[in-house]
């Protein structure tokens, strides 16, 4: 091999930009690219929409590599093309040093690219990210299916020979807890993207104050906590809350916003949909407080982009913050 070539890393995810809705995990690898780009050649293999969205993203072309500005190349898989043995193929033409995957339970990026490692190329170093999957928040959502996929996965031995990426020495536990004490693991924290110091310019006023939640709409983010805790704001103290993040589960939405009818009239709050990860930094500059009262969050790319605007966080005791 010659030592001058940079090792080759093939990223597989579910999302990747210019998507924005699935948060953290395209941020981590987004910010792994721009930060390691000296050290590896990055391709990244991902589908051609957004999270709960069908139209593919606009000035990209789909089942076919595009070179991305910061020089990395991008497969976007449409969902017509996603299957078994087109990926395979690519998998197999690009001969990676290292394989990095970013979920536990997907099918198409995680599973079947295990199972191509393992039946054509045994001796490719693989890496998995769970991605705070293994935390007891996630688990807690839809627990059954999870702790039968799992218990299926470690009699198959899917999960075999790999490289465990924790964010954290607790993911690190919870992956031992899961998958035994010999799993290889490296800790590693996520990275986040390079940022100027803040400007600070945030007009206060005695008594009134304004927030901000940003996170997809789940039950794992625990908004509903969130709410409940704003609408104990008491009397005298004007407060605004503003929502920011997709809707990712629509009953708990529904039980969020019954929660929101019963605020006293001092207090507001405010969904105002998703917002793209270039326009989240002005947007948080303008705040005093942001809010993420999460049931688990393996590292929480918006508490690092909050306190990068120079933004003050109020969050739950389930971060490795």
């Amino acid at each position: 091999m010659n030592p001058a070539r940079k090792k080759k890393m093939v990223v597989l995810i579910d999302w990747y930009l210019p998507g924005y809705k699935a948060g953290g995990p395209i941020q981590s690898v987004a910010s792994m690219v721009s930060r390691l780009n000296d050290e590896f050649d990055f391709a990244i293999i991902t589908a051609d929409t957004d999270l709960h969205e069908t139209t593919p993203y606009a000035g990209i072309r789909s089942n076919e590599w595009n070179t991305l500005a910061d020089g990395s190349r991008v497969y976007y898989f449409s969902k017509s093309e996603k299957h078994f043995s087109k990926l395979k193929q690519l998998m197999l033409d690009e001969q990676a040093d290292v394989i990095y995957l970013n979920s536990l339970f997907s099918l198409f990026f995680t599973i079947y690219p295990l199972i191509i490692r393992k039946n054509f190329m045994p001796s490719r170093k693989t890496v998995l990210a769970p991605r705070g999957m293994l935390g007891k928040g996630a688990l807690d959502i839809k627990p059954f299916k999870k702790k039968m996929f799992l218990l299926a996965a470690r009699i198959a031995g899917i999960y075999k020979n790999i490289t465990w990426h924790a964010s954290t020495n607790l993911e690190a536990e919870e992956v031992k807890k899961h998958f035994g004490k010999k799993q290889k693991i490296r800790i590693a924290t996520n990275l986040s993207s390079p940022k100027a110091p803040p400007v600070l310019n945030r007009p206060k006023e005695i008594g009134s104050a304004r927030f901000f939640f940003l996170s997809r709409i789940s039950s794992k983010k625990n908004l509903l906590a969130t709410i409940s805790a704003f609408s104990k704001i008491p009397v005298g103290c004007n407060a605004a809350l503003d929502i920011y993040g997709p809707i990712d589960d629509v009953a708990y939405w529904e039980q969020c916003k019954g929660t929101m009818l019963q605020l006293p009239a001092h207090l507001s709050i405010n969904y105002n949909g998703a917002i793209a990860n270039k326009e989240a930094e002005a947007m948080m500059s303008t705040y005093h407080f942001s809010l993420l009262q999460t049931q688990h969050e393996n590292f929480g790319h918006s508490i690092v982009e909050s306190m990068a605007a120079g933004c003050p966080v109020i969050i739950s005791d389930q971060t490795p913050w």
